[in-house]
Formats: structure tokens, C-alpha cells, sequence
């Protein structure tokens, strides 16, 4: 596509809408997946160790996908795959309501990760091809988290918790409609090798920090409806405590996260981060999490904005840079649930789990502040 046709496209409002709705639809259908995985591992009999593994496959699976498939939509082109990926999620998704054991929902949960990575990339990729604000667009984002927190919790009131697998499969076929007619935008590059050491060493700060934090705070959501539950918190708590979270992350990034240097955001997000795993060791009820929720809320702000605006300023390779920090994210939510599992092994208590959680964060802000200290 030439100069003028995308310059067309950054001014043409009904792509810059599909492409806010997409993301909102993406992300509100992955939370109504994830909110009560836990709870129907536990009820099949699965060990703490178990219930972490399901959480932890899942994000094995997105890691692979979004490293594979964000290059890819460097190469051939962003919109293919947001359709084969909303098409592919809608099937799979579907199939997750179908589970007999656990054994069953560990498989349909790694197929669930790895179509909920193939079009999260694509996405970014494309909103930045159209000159979208990155702030803006991960405001959507959260807005979907929210959505679909709250909507998990009013569908556990009055079905199974197996039913938010088959809500999550109809929004994304609610989504396949709206991409559908999502223009290309005609950004391709071609001499991106398989494995893209270059980016890699280009943002290897941002991608390590990210592994640790993202690994502590993914010990912790792998257990965090069994753990509000053991503070008093019904089933719809358990999805709209992280309900609060998303809708506070939904007007800091649409409003803030934009206008501050990104070495600072992504800084402070670490840093908050670390402040908000330390303060859940202190909660012992319900209305003491709300607080925490708003903090990490701020935290994940900050870094996740600074985190994709960092990468589409310095790299070329948009969607293999954005990939390779979902990738980051993935890989972390492998490793954090199954380091957690082996923690929650030995000893068996949620705040022990924490404490460790504000521990190993603490090692990100180190890895970041380094060679960025010039810049902050």
C-alpha cells in the first residue's frame, strides 16, 4: 500500500474504531476464559501444584504463538492474522466448555493459549501503522480486562463457571465480524530472520524485567480466586476484584500514560509493582484489596504503556518487538505459576507466596534501572 493510501487510513474513523473494538473484544473474551480456570481445576481434584500447571501451560502455549506469529505479521502483514486468530480463538474457545477431567482441561487450555497469541501483535502493530496512541489503545484493552471480569462474575451467579468458556467463544465470534472488514495496511518487512536476535539484544532490559516481574505477579493470579475465597470473597468477587483493577488501568492509560517519558513509566510501573505484591500479604478481607487493586492497577499502567510505546520508537520491527513482549509475558506466566507451585508445595500460604512475589520483582527494577538510569 502507498504513502497516501495509509495516510488515508490514519484518518478514517470507522478502521480506528474496529481496531479500539477488537481490542476490546480480545481482551474481555481471554478474562471471561481465565476467571475461573482455577476453580474448575480444584473441583476436578487438582493438587496446588496442578491448578498452577493448567495456569502455566496456557501461558506457554502464548508465548510460543506470540513469538511465531508476531514475526509473521512483520512479514506477510497485520490483518490475515487478526482474522485467522479471532476465527481460530471462536473454535477453540468453544471447545473448552467440553472438558471431562483435568487432564482434558489442560489440553484445551494450552490450545486456548496458543489461539489467544496469534493476533495480540497483529493488533499493536496495526494500530501504530494508523498512527493510534499506544496509551489509548491498551486503555481499550483494560476496558475489555474489566468487562469481562465483571461479566465472569454475574455468569458464575447463575451457571457454572464452565459457562464463561462458551461466553468467552461467542464474543470472539462477536469480533470476527467486526475485523472482518479491517483494511491491510501494507507495512510489511521482509528480512526479519527466524530467530530475531537482534531485537532481542535491542530491548533485552524491557524483556528481562518483564520476566520477573511478570513471574512474580503470575505466582499470584494463578491462585487469586482460591485466594480470595479464603478471605471471605464469593465467586463474583473473585473476578471483580480484578474487575476494579482493569477499569482504574482503562482511564490511567486512556488519560495519563501518553504524556510522560517512557523510561519513567516503565521505571515507576516496577517499582509500584513491587509496593502492590508486598501490600497483598497485609489484606485480610474484601474491602482491604480494593485499595491494592487501584495500586497495581497504576503499576501494570505504567510499565505496559511505557513497555509498548519504548518498543514502537526504537524498533522497525513493530510487531516482532510487540510479540516478543507478549512473548516476555508468556514466558514469565509459565514460569511464575510453576516456580508458585513448587512454593505453595512447601508451604501452603498465600502471603509466604506473596512476600516471595515483592522479593523476585524487586530483582526487575534492577535489571531496568541500569543501563537506563541516564534516561530516567
Amino acid at each position: 500500500m502507498h504513502g497516501k493510501a495509509i495516510k488515508y487510513l490514519c484518518h478514517y474513523p470507522i478502521v480506528k474504531g474496529r481496531i479500539y473494538l477488537a481490542q476490546i473484544i480480545s481482551y474481555a473474551a481471554i478474562m471471561l476464559s481465565i476467571s475461573y480456570t482455577p476453580r474448575i481445576a480444584s473441583q476436578l481434584g487438582a493438587t496446588f501444584f496442578q491448578v498452577a500447571f493448567v495456569y502455566s501451560m496456557y501461558n506457554l502455549a502464548y508465548f510460543l504463538s506470540s513469538m511465531i506469529f508476531g514475526r509473521l505479521a512483520d512479514v506477510h502483514g497485520r490483518r490475515r492474522f487478526i482474522i485467522s486468530g479471532f476465527m481460530i480463538a471462536f473454535i477453540v474457545f468453544m471447545c473448552q466448555y467440553f472438558y471431562r477431567d483435568y487432564y482434558s482441561l489442560l489440553l484445551l487450555r494450552i490450545m486456548a493459549g496458543f489461539a489467544a497469541g496469534i493476533f495480540p501483535a497483529a493488533i499493536v502493530s496495526m494500530a501504530h501503522d494508523t498512527n493510534l496512541k499506544m496509551g489509548k489503545l491498551s486503555a481499550y484493552g483494560a476496558l475489555g480486562w474489566a468487562l469481562g471480569s465483571y461479566f465472569a462474575g454475574l455468569i458464575s451467579l447463575f451457571f457454572p463457571f464452565k459457562a464463561t468458556y462458551l461466553f468467552s467463544s461467542l464474543v470472539f465470534l462477536f469480533g470476527l465480524f467486526v475485523v472482518w472488514k479491517l483494511p491491510d495496511t501494507g507495512v510489511k518487512i521482509k528480512n526479519i530472520p527466524m530467530f530475531p536476535k537482534e531485537v532481542m539484544l535491542r530491548n533485552w532490559a524491557v524483556y528481562l524485567s518483564y520476566i520477573f516481574r511478570h513471574s512474580a505477579a503470575t505466582m499470584i493470579w494463578a491462585y487469586w480466586p482460591l485466594f480470595i475465597k479464603s478471605i471471605g470473597g464469593n465467586s463474583f468477587w473473585q473476578a471483580a476484584t480484578m474487575g476494579v483493577n482493569s477499569t482504574v488501568q482503562f482511564f490511567l492509560m486512556y488519560f495519563y500514560t501518553d504524556v510522560r517519558r517512557y523510561t519513567q513509566l516503565i521505571l515507576l510501573g516496577l517499582v509500584l509493582s513491587s509496593l502492590t505484591f508486598l501490600s497483598y500479604t497485609f489484606a485480610i478481607n474484601i474491602w482491604m484489596i480494593i485499595p491494592i487493586q487501584v495500586l497495581l492497577a497504576t503499576s501494570w499502567s505504567f510499565l505496559y504503556v511505557g513497555s509498548l510505546r519504548y518498543l514502537t520508537d526504537r524498533n522497525p520491527e513493530k510487531a516482532t518487538a510487540t510479540g516478543l513482549l507478549n512473548s516476555s509475558i508468556g514466558i514469565s506466566a509459565f514460569l511464575g505459576p510453576l516456580i508458585g507451585g513448587v512454593f505453595m508445595h512447601f508451604f501452603s500460604h498465600y502471603r509466604s507466596l506473596m512476600l516471595f512475589s515483592f522479593l523476585l520483582s524487586s530483582i526487575a527494577i534492577v535489571i531496568f534501572f541500569i543501563p537506563h538510569r541516564k534516561e530516567i
